[in-house]
């Protein structure tokens, strides 16, 4: 829920220190993921309780409804979604390895969204990620009974768990949705979904691990996939200075944008040769007294060579991952990661490595990378092994795995 007024000095606040262009992807980042559900009344006035209403839900569904479905039907309930989002691309990959495993899937959208047809929705998954192998409906009532219904973003949850017409209800969770709220309401409706009484299957092991141990949770975790046909190895073109990349996605605050360029700035104050490739973000309204390329965001087909063509990574994350880590271990990049349990899941010690959350104490870590060419050629060489050896078809059947184990347990832990 946002405070109109709030919400347009925040864009008048990005558009001048970021741009523009910034500014509308900090607004895309909101409908994109659901973060925004106010609703104005007919006075004119922002109407909390409906807007609250409309998470919350109420009960729905006969609970006789599920009686005779087939054990292999899952209904799939998301937030709205737009271009880019990560968090929709990996629910849009399950779906499709779901169905290639015999699944019989629904795919629910709740409102707010725009879409005036099913078939228009469809059409812009196709358009925006790949075709979907399931059928889509559009709000509350295009819940159908089902063996199992998953609740994916927190705004979800509250209907999935008081939908009267599923044998099971699980939660895909991909991060910590409460650290993306200050604390607040939203903070908590976020964090009381996890004590609905719903299994969960997790993106990561730290996920799993804390909602279990945290929430009492039913929880199993799957891993992340790369495509080792897409990302690997491009032929490195002769170049002048030690280029770091820097996933510098400064619209999405847990990507800690603000300490990796503070850092940055004392690893290019001590060694010039250095430049950094910013690329997540466009950061020309930012000020940068370094050498630096500004790639913004980019798409897919362009990232490979990218990667191949920096000799270190800096991504960051005060949440759970982004797939980069092992898609730009992949690309034979050597990964520096910020040093926390959300960070350090994936990748062990010796295939990357761990800087504390402070700017100089980064800077430090990065300049030891910097000046030590074996280490990094030992990480980079280790971390790429570890991505050849996975891939999403794995994590498919893990997820079958998984979703057969929890349906056999009963309540939460």
């Amino acid at each position: 829920m946002v405070n109109i007024r709030n919400a347009a000095e925040k864009f008048a606040r990005i558009a001048k220190q970021h741009g523009l262009k910034s500014a509308v992807v900090a607004v895309h980042r909101r409908l994109v993921h659901g973060e925004s559900n106010v609703q104005t009344g007919k006075s004119g006035k922002i109407d909390f309780i409906s807007s609250y209403d409309s998470i919350l839900g109420e009960a729905h569904g006969q609970s006789d409804g599920a009686e005779n479905v087939a054990e292999n039907t899952i209904q799939w309930v998301i937030p709205n979604f737009g271009f880019g989002s990560g968090g929709h691309l990996n629910i849009f990959r399950f779906i499709n390895m779901l169905a290639e495993r015999g699944f019989d899937q629904r795919l629910v959208i709740l409102p707010p969204y725009n879409w005036k047809s099913p078939d228009q929705a469809r059409a812009a998954v196709k358009e925006w990620y790949f075709p979907v192998n399931a059928e889509i409906a559009l709000g509350v009532e295009g819940f159908q009974p089902s063996a199992v219904t998953f609740a994916t973003g927190w705004q979800t949850a509250y209907w999935v768990s008081k939908h009267r017409a599923s044998k099971e209800k699980f939660y895909f969770v991909q991060d910590f949705e409460p650290y993306f709220f200050p604390v607040s309401s939203e903070y908590v409706m976020s964090e009381n979904t996890y004590k609905l009484g719903l299994k969960a299957i997790t993106a990561g092991s730290w996920l799993s691990d804390k909602l279990s141990s945290e929430y009492g949770m039913k929880c199993g975790a799957v891993s992340f996939g790369v495509d080792n046909d897409f990302y690997f190895p491009y032929e490195p073109r002769e170049r002048k200075t030690f280029n770091i990349l820097f996933y510098s996605r400064h619209v999405t605050p847990r990507r800690f944008f603000e300490i990796g360029l503070t850092a940055l700035s004392r690893v290019c104050a001590a060694n010039p040769n250095v430049s950094v490739t910013f690329v997540g973000g466009d950061v020309s309204g930012v000020e940068i007294p370094f050498k630096h390329v500004n790639c913004g965001e980019q798409k897919l087909e362009a990232l490979p060579d990218l990667y191949s063509q920096s000799d270190l990574a800096l991504v960051l994350s005060g949440t759970n991952l982004s797939l980069l880590p092992l898609e730009i271990a992949a690309c034979g990049c050597p990964v520096i990661m910020n040093d926390s349990p959300s960070a350090r899941w994936l990748l062990p010690e010796d295939a990357a490595t761990y800087a504390p959350i402070d700017p100089e104490l980064m800077a430090q870590e990065i300049l030891k990378l910097v000046n030590d060419a074996d280490l990094r050629a030992k990480k980079a060489a280790r971390a790429r092994e570890i991505a050849l050896a996975s891939s999403w078809d794995a994590e498919g059947d893990r997820f079958v795995e998984l979703l057969n184990q929890l349906r056999t347990e009963k309540g939460s832990a």
